[in-house]
């Protein structure tokens, strides 16, 4: 059995004119303030999230989806820079692999991150001129809204199936993490999420 919500019209259509109005906003002072200091900074975001949602009656962060999105940073002082980003993030449950009852629930969210980020440890030991800093620190929030969403399952009642009617459009989160960074390795980043 699969069922599957899309948004309303009208909140497709706000959707739609945030992007557009809210992408040149990101990216435009990157691109303006390039002859001086550069002061922003812009990126493109890609990868992936492993979810579980409480009272699935599945353990594990056994549901895979995507992220992907664009970042705009402000650069405060050489060690702190904050963060606005706008990312499409599916979240969602599944059963546990081999392991009936048999259900995939897959949310997606709009959702806009708004972070501060420390760093430290200069590569190259001089504080006052580093190559990069080796560890950063963040924290911040997030707002997300659901777009919708798509339910599999072999027509038990399992899951968070029953749930789904009632889910809250609109989702908070504080986000707290850490990444370590060493020449020639990509950074490994380890975060957590609290709703």
């Amino acid at each position: 059995m699969r069922i599957q919500s899309t948004p309303s019209g009208s909140f497709s259509a706000y959707l739609k004119r945030l992007v557009f109005f809210l992408l040149p906003g990101l990216l435009l002072p990157a691109f303006s303030n390039a002859q001086r200091q550069q002061r922003f900074k812009a990126g493109v975001l890609a990868g992936l999230t492993a979810a579980q949602i409480d009272g699935d009656a599945s353990a594990g962060y056994n549901k895979v989806g995507l992220q992907a999105g664009l970042r705009g940073i402000v650069l405060l002082n050489q060690k702190q820079d904050a963060s606005v980003e706008l990312l499409f993030t599916q979240r969602g449950s599944r059963n546990e692999p081999k392991t009936p009852p048999f259900f995939k629930t897959t949310l997606n969210y709009i959702e806009v991150p708004l972070q501060w980020h420390y760093h430290d440890w200069p590569a190259n030991g001089d504080p006052d001129d580093p190559d990069f800093y080796r560890i950063h620190f963040n924290v911040g929030l997030s707002y997300a809204r659901l777009l919708g969403y798509q339910d599999d399952s072999d027509g038990s009642i399992a899951g968070i199936t029953p749930a789904l009617d009632d889910l809250n459009a609109n989702s908070f989160c504080f986000l707290i993490g850490a990444s370590f960074l060493q020449t020639g390795i990509s950074a490994s980043t380890s975060g957590i999420t609290a709703h």
